[in-house]
């Protein structure tokens, strides 16, 4: 079981949109625009580094149901036309 950490010291975030807050977690949500926000920059990587791997991974899933159903119900289907 892991142990909680502690908070991290006080720091001041600034959004892209001008929202200022203050902040001791290592990612928080922005309130006005909605973005998230992180602590430091290797959480920022992190978090954009899987950003792409969750993207990635919802296109091949899509890509791989119109596979299949192109090749088991359009083709037979329109092979009996």
């Amino acid at each position: 079981m892991d142990k909680p950490q502690p908070p991290l010291p006080s720091k001041e975030l600034t959004c892209e949109c001008g929202n200022r807050f203050m902040s001791q977690q290592r990612s928080n949500w922005c309130r006005s625009c909605g973005k998230q926000l992180f602590y430091d920059l290797k959480d920022q990587k992190r978090g954009r580094s899987n950003q792409i791997y969750f993207i990635s991974i919802i296109v091949v899933v899509i890509g791989l149901l119109s596979y299949f159903f192109i090749e088991m119900i359009l083709t037979p289907l329109l092979s009996l036309l």
